[in-house]
């Protein structure tokens, strides 16, 4: 090899090495993922759950999992977690989480929370918790939850519900449901029962439902789809685009109002006579209602037979 070669061939290979020795330290060898570290800790327990009991849930940070059935008592597991990449940490993180499950004077209370000594600082580990829970379809029930999971299942009873931020999942409930949720989506299937909620910045989609309906939502979404076996809808919103999706148009009587938005009627329906953003129409006497009043977002009423939707 002459010297002029050499030298290039030297040259070319002294500025690979200069690139690659100045390539940050992450690009040279890419980081392997950390492996998160899980530890649990499991309850079990079942409480005699007489007629008249009230259950009652507070939860953080849980998925909460609640099941009617037909047995005089309640029965809970209750799975405690920490996560985190270094098992020593989640194990002493754990100690924090704590829980009380008790039953006296006629009430069951569920609750999970994270106890910090004096002084101590918050726990770096992801700390839930996950209920499942069997109990009285018929019992009364009261739930609140926050940054988490509610599933509401083959209930009876008088139920209540607070869930902020999460999500709500509801099926086949009877007997009547108060709902507050902010900031959570709340899905329902095979509700037969007198439902009433206040919402905000909420997404709420129900579907095969009966009985009597009472929504405020602020800031979000309403989707119905209503069973003949409806007895009334009242929605009061503000900024929430509202879809009605009925099984049959006539077998319902409508006030429908979308102050500052557009309202939206099947094909086969004449011009709105209130207006541009309102319709009417008033079936036999004790027809079932169907009332919607929402500002600045649309009504969209959806045809039975699927027609096209044309804007009013």
């Amino acid at each position: 090899m002459n010297g002029a070669l050499f030298f290039r061939w030297l040259s070319a290979w002294g500025g690979l090495l200069l690139l690659v020795l100045s390539m940050p330290a992450g690009a040279q060898t890419p980081a392997a993922p950390r492996t998160v570290q899980v530890i649990t800790r499991t309850v079990e327990q079942t409480l005699p759950c007489p007629v008249g009991t009230v259950v009652r849930i507070r939860a953080d940070r849980a998925t909460v999992r609640v099941q009617g059935w037909n047995q005089p008592t309640l029965r809970v597991v209750l799975r405690l977690s920490a996560r985190h990449p270094e098992r020593a940490t989640a194990e002493k993180d754990l100690t924090l989480s704590q829980y009380q499950i008790s039953g006296a004077a006629g009430t069951i209370d569920l609750v999970n929370y994270v106890k910090l000594p004096a002084g101590a600082l918050p726990p770096t580990s992801d700390l839930r918790a996950d209920y499942t829970i069997m109990m009285p379809a018929a019992s009364a029930l009261r739930v609140a939850n926050s940054y988490g999971l509610t599933q509401l299942t083959g209930l009876t009873g008088a139920q209540k519900l607070t869930q902020d931020f999460g999500q709500v999942e509801l099926r086949q409930l009877r007997g009547s449901l108060d709902a507050t949720v902010r900031y959570a989506d709340l899905t329902g299937t095979d509700l037969q029962l007198a439902f009433t909620c206040q919402a905000e910045k909420s997404a709420l989609q129900l579907k095969s439902v009966g009985g009597g309906y009472a929504i405020r939502n602020r800031y979000g979404s309403i989707r119905l789809e209503p069973t003949a076996e409806l007895t009334g809808i009242v929605i009061d919103a503000e900024r929430t685009e509202i879809s009605l999706l009925p099984p049959a148009q006539a077998q319902f009587s409508y006030q429908l109002t979308a102050t500052h938005g557009r309202l939206s009627l099947p094909a086969e329906y004449p011009e709105p006579g209130g207006g541009r953003t309102s319709w009417q129409l008033a079936g036999p006497p004790r027809q079932p209602l169907i009332r919607i009043i929402t500002t600045y977002a649309p009504i969209t009423l959806h045809s039975a037979a699927g027609a096209l939707l044309s804007p009013r």
